[in-house]
């Protein structure tokens, strides 16, 4: 007999992100990250912080006071999105002895609301509000509107012999002729009954679609959320078509650096554009994935080795000026990686996960002797002597 042994499908998921009671301020995140780097034996004077976060101007108080705190501004190891350039670990090396990351996708919040993915403007005029992170939405939306026309273009109904059937618009069917090339495919397998020959047969054949007998398991699915079952063409699937039902099928959009937004997000998409929030579920998706990337790359490469280091992913949240406050930004650990050059203790092996990394954070204190006084340092700047320039001859 011939082999039939098949590898089981391995399915990739997304572990929980948790955001509820894990945002911090940054004014008290990065103080107690410092003190973190002081616990882990890293030297005060000796550290060179880094960042990787959006060029948006919202991300500008966290990287002020990553200044503040560790004495220096803050090396750049970040591309659109919350990407990491980790080519840049060299460069990040050579500038200082002790060294942090600290990486983060960034999605706005109102406070009022709950809503994630918008931040007023405020050096525009009038009460401007865009998108947050706008490169993020940038990538997904073009996704979100074949979801949202799917919804409206796949229906659910009964046929003239008390059928329950799924009528779906040929450009979302991958037929064995003509498979989809570029843009949301039906699960089909999932919805349809399959034929005792194995195929997928429609019942009936329209100008733009076709309607298939749908499953007795899907049936039993969709009854168990009460929907009522029409005739005459019935309703459109709507909320129904769940992330599980679809994937899609695409040349990437992107052509600049956010490409590598999109190629982290897309095998994740119907997650995300399913979800009530999908800037912040993209945003979650993308600082794990990333954290994963970088952390393989500071293992398998020689930048780092021999030195300490502390690697910090999480999440950025903007929150526009709110009645006489000022813009903020709130930081959610994801994890950390940490390595020491004098032997990396067993309790940092492997990553810290979420609850380990913000119960450290939290164990530190809130105050930082060794910050630096910017006001200081600036007239320190201003009264310095005048320097005399010039070309060589």
């Amino acid at each position: 007999m011939p082999n039939t042994y098949r590898e089981p499908d391995i399915i990739r998921e997304m572990a929980p992100f948790k955001v509820d009671g894990m945002a911090l301020p940054y004014a008290e995140f990065v103080p107690r990250l410092y003190n973190f780097c002081m616990e882990l034996g890293f030297r005060k004077g000796l550290i060179m912080p880094s960042r990787a976060f959006c060029s948006d101007e919202n991300q500008g108080l966290p990287i002020i006071l990553l200044t503040k705190h560790f004495g220096t501004f803050p090396f750049n190891h970040g591309r659109v999105g919350g990407v990491i350039a980790i080519d840049r670990h060299g460069p990040h090396a050579h500038h200082g002895e002790d060294l942090v990351i600290v990486q983060a996708s960034h999605v706005g919040y109102d406070p009022d609301s709950g809503v994630y993915g918008k931040y007023c403007r405020p050096k525009m005029i009038g009460k401007c509000i865009s998108d947050s992170c706008g490169k993020l939405t940038h990538v997904i939306t073009p996704y979100l509107e074949q979801y949202q026309f799917a919804r409206e273009r796949i229906f659910l109904h009964r046929g003239d012999r008390g059928r329950y059937l799924i009528t779906v618009k040929n450009s979302f069917i991958d037929f064995d002729s003509h498979p989809v090339k570029d843009g949301l495919v039906l699960r089909l397998k999932k919805v349809a009954k399959v034929n005792n020959d194995g195929n997928i047969k429609p019942v009936e054949v329209y100008s733009t679609s076709h309607a298939f007998e749908v499953s007795e398991e899907f049936r039993k699915r969709i009854d168990a959320t009460n929907y009522d079952w029409k005739a005459n063409g019935g309703d459109p699937i709507g909320e129904l078509l769940t992330e599980d039902l679809f994937f899609y099928r695409e040349d990437f959009h992107e052509t600049d650096e956010s490409i590598l937004l999109e190629r982290n997000l897309i095998e994740f998409m119907p997650q995300i554009v399913t979800s009530r929030n999908p800037p912040l579920r993209a945003a979650k998706i993308n600082i794990q994935l990333e954290f994963a990337r970088a952390v393989e790359s500071i293992r398998r490469g020689d930048e780092y080795k021999g030195r300490n280091l502390l690697y910090v992913a999480g999440l950025n949240i903007d929150i526009s000026e709110y009645g006489e406050y000022p813009a903020t930004t709130y930081f959610v650990p994801w994890a950390a990686h940490v390595q020491l050059e004098k032997g990396t203790p067993k309790e940092y092996f492997h990553p810290l996960e979420q609850d380990a990394i913000f119960n450290k954070i939290m164990e530190q204190s809130i105050e930082n002797p060794d910050q630096a006084n910017l006001k200081e340092e600036i007239g320190r700047m201003l009264e310095a002597p005048r320097f005399d320039i010039r070309s060589p001859k």
